[in-house]
């Protein structure tokens, strides 16, 4: 801990000590600069990055405006001046460390032009971009439509919040985002408006199935979007609580390069590279490579992770109107100590946060390979046809003792084996395709953007599992026992095969009418079926299940009207048709998912388009939610209908110049069974929903002062009481307490040559709170993290 606590004094000290020598980004220092040709508005923007200065200019002035390379040594005035050589423009500057571009004149008189934009923030995909508002996204439409034009809640995780909290989880990004919550296994499960959801999206495609434990990386993520509400309209297999879409990392035709080290408590490390730039001089090819290595222990027994990612990409520009891009991912995860304590009564055992009821040969591991191709080609200026392929090849194996019920007031618990991949040939396979048809027109005063496209998904699942159930596995949760792994005769071992192919059509209309009213409307049509093999290692014969093709149609509308710039208002009405709920405890297929949503809110963009809102309130029922069966071990029973309505509140942006902030609230009063065949399920709340779930992060770099670059941040992570028994069971409902944390950030950068360096440090769970992150859906939870510091270095040029 002393050898984590020195690097990380001085970390804090690199600004100090920079500062006695003299800020390498001061308007005095020359710095070696090598900027290629490219828009004007780019180049300011990173010129402002490296020097640690700020420039404000009016976005549409310098729109079209090409800079030339700029190499060579500079200091910031005089690079500004090269890089406006030649376009009417020039420099002013109106404080130490502080521009505003202005029209050059023949006298001695200038105007100064208004400070409309600061150049780290109007390019949301720059590598330097250090904005927090994103204004347009393409998860809720297809299409890339305005935020404030969408009549529905969406909202986004850039990547600079991700570099400012570290975060290197998904859990860690979706904080961000209201109404979503933990769910099981950490970062792999998630409940968003009140429902469990396990599959996520990439760059809009199917990535995860409930099949795998793997979670996304975020080392290649530009940004997380969350389109709240049901989306299966243009995804298909969807959970009806949101779309959580990941935005990868594309190749840029300017080169940049990036090498972070981050190093923490808990014996925590991580390396992570980010290149990208052309491969010709024509920009004919251009390439990214993100890399992340991870390996770090865990506050609690037995407990480490080992992760390597890598991540190529190649981009052909074939031409003006066409490109393709390649990309392939890899990933190797290993994690150990993610078991769970179990209740006792209605509460989580009262142990330390470092109890670990599983055993020290317990372990997960999984290893995919991900393959997509994306291309476009614009027919012209109005219509665009776009495909997608994508193939992606994941192994799990996994084994550990675990409790499965509650324990006795005393602390006796039972716990059963589980394993899988036993004979290792389980895999999991999903390929999936889709070609849009995106074009605009005009019908009289109404202009149109439509949406004509269909999607093919292809499941293939085999998987050798075997679940034993021992007195000898019991323990105490006080006084743990642990045994080694025992053998499993081929008797237990159970094989089960599942194809499961789904085919869709959507089309979608966004119509602009007059007096700034959007209306939004679309129809999907889905047709999906399975086919079940099951094998008990009991009696080695195969069973087939042919599940019965389900199709349904299912529409989407929403109108807005945005009366003034700043203020939107909408509601809509969705309807989703989701996954196969599996088979029951007689091997029997289970009733599809099915769900609708009404939504009202209001949409604000504040200071000239630098700060957004979105308050919404909703109403969502689903029909045949999946909860396992207590009897039979993997299988599924459903529940008839459950409800949840509630209001969220978003924001994100920039407060005053250097002062970024993005926060939210999410109150679920109700969420609950309202139909069953059970009766008594009903009026029961829903697993893992809290009624209060709250975040506020901020911070503040400053500017034109001694301190000029400095950064220091802050936020508080709030989460209410939340039921910890997924089956419902009015005799038995465990419930995890509820928490709040802090949070801290400090960061600073300089340059040393054409280097730009930034230095940072974190502290999470400032308080040492000991608190209850997820839970297993059988009344057992996990504990979060104790306090943890974590430190990086990062070098750009």
């Amino acid at each position: 801990m002393q050898h984590y606590l020195s690097i990380m004094i001085l970390i804090l000290l690199l600004p100090v000590a920079h500062a006695q020598t003299g800020a390498a980004g001061s308007t005095s220092t020359a710095i070696n600069w090598h900027l290629s040709a490219q828009p004007l508005s780019t180049a300011l923007q990173q010129l402002a990055e490296h020097s640690n200065t700020s420039i404000m200019f009016d976005a549409a002035t310098v729109r079209n405006i090409q800079a030339p390379s700029l190499r060579g040594q500079y200091t910031p005035q005089e690079a500004l001046g090269k890089l406006l050589s030649g376009s009417g423009l020039q420099a002013k500057e109106i404080a130490p460390g502080r521009y505003s571009i202005v029209k050059a004149t023949t006298g001695a008189m200038q105007q100064t032009l208004p400070e409309m934009t600061v150049t780290g923030a109007p390019d949301s995909d720059s590598p330097y971009s250090t904005q927090y508002k994103v204004p347009d996204t393409t998860t809720a439409t297809k299409t890339k439509t305005p935020i404030m034009e969408t009549p529905m809640s969406i909202q986004v995780v850039p990547k600079s919040v991700l570099r400012d909290q570290q975060a290197t989880r998904v859990d860690e990004a979706l904080r961000n985002v209201s109404g979503i919550a933990r769910g099981r296994n950490g970062d792999r499960e998630f409940i968003v408006r009140g429902f469990e959801n396990y599959s996520f999206y990439r760059d809009g495609f199917p990535f995860i199935s409930q099949w795998t434990t793997n979670t996304q990386e975020l080392a290649n993520i530009e940004r997380v979007e969350v389109l709240k509400g049901p989306g299966s309209l243009l995804y298909g297999r969807a959970e009806p609580g949101g779309i959580i879409n990941f935005v990868t990392k594309q190749p840029l035709s300017t080169p940049y390069y990036s090498l972070e080290q981050q190093f923490g408590s808990f014996n925590w490390y991580r390396t992570a590279i980010d290149a990208t730039g052309p491969l010709t001089a024509d920009n004919t090819f251009d390439y990214r490579l993100n890399f992340a290595y991870q390996t770090n222990d865990s506050f609690r027994e037995f407990g480490d992770h080992e992760r390597i990612f890598v991540a190529p990409a190649l981009r052909w520009n074939i031409g003006p109107r066409t490109y393709t891009t390649l990309q392939v991912e890899y990933s190797n995860i290993s994690d150990t100590g993610l078991n769970y304590i179990p209740a006792i009564g209605n509460r989580p055992a009262s142990v330390s946060r470092k109890r670990q009821l599983g055993e020290p040969w317990g372990i997960i591991k999984e290893e995919y390979v991900l393959v997509s191709l994306d291309t476009e080609h614009e027919l012209n200026s109005n219509w665009t046809l776009h495909h997608r392929f994508n193939a992606s090849f994941a192994h799990l194996t996994m084994s550990d003792l675990g409790p499965y019920s509650p324990a006795a007031p005393n602390g006796d618990v039972d716990r059963f084996f589980f394993a899988q991949n036993l004979d290792g040939g389980d895999y999991q396979n999903n390929y999936f395709t889709s070609l849009n048809f995106i074009g605009k027109l005009k019908t009289g005063e109404l202009k149109h953007t439509l949406l004509l496209g269909g999607d093919y998904l292809y499941n293939e699942y085999r998987s050798t599992n075997a679940w034993i159930d021992s007195p000898d596995f019991a323990t105490n949760v006080f006084r743990p026992v642990h045994v080694p792994r025992p053998n499993v005769p081929a008797a237990r071992i159970n094989t089960a095969e599942v194809v499961q192919p789904w085919f869709g059509l959507y089309l979608q209309d966004q119509v602009e009418l007059p007096f700034h009213l959007h209306v939004l409307a679309g129809l999907r049509y889905d047709q999906a079926y399975g086919d079940n093999y099951h094998t008990p290692g009991s009696t080695g014969i195969t069973t087939h299940t042919n599940k019965p093709t389900d199709s349904a149609i299912t529409p989407r509308g929403g109108l807005l009207w945005r009366p003034i710039p700043e203020l939107s208002l909408y509601g809509s009405y969705t309807e989703n048709f989701g996954a196969s709920n599996g088979l029951d405890p007689d091997g029997k297929s289970l009733n599809p998912q099915s769900a609708q949503q009404w939504e009202v809110g209001m949409k604000t963009e504040l200071w000239n388009g630098r700060l957004a809102t979105t308050f919404s309130y909703f109403e969502l029922t689903k029909q045949n939610l999946p909860v396992p069966a207590l009897a039979g071990l993997g299988r599924m029973i459903t529940i008839g209908e459950a409800e949840t309505r509630g209001i969220e509140f978003d924001i994100a942006g920039e407060i005053l110049p250097g002062w970024n902030v993005i926060a939210n609230y999410a109150y679920l009063p109700f969420a609950k069974i309202t139909k069953d065949t059970q009766p008594e399920r009903v009026g029961i709340r829903l697993h893992n929903a809290p009624r209060h779930n709250a975040n506020l992060w901020t911070t503040f770099q400053f500017r034109g002062n001694k301190l000029n670059g400095l950064k220091l941040g802050a936020g508080i992570e709030v989460l209410s009481q939340r039921e910890a028994f997924r089956n419902h069971n009015a005799a038995f409902s465990p419930k995890a307490p509820g928490y709040s944390i802090v949070n801290l950030m400090a960061s600073y950068p300089f340059n040393i040559g054409r280097y730009r360096i930034t230095t940072q440090l974190n502290v999470r769970n400032l308080l040492d709170k000991s608190y209850i992150a997820n839970t297993d859906g059988w009344g057992g939870v996990m504990f979060g993290t104790p306090r943890m510091f974590l430190g990086s270095l990062r070098v750009e040029y």
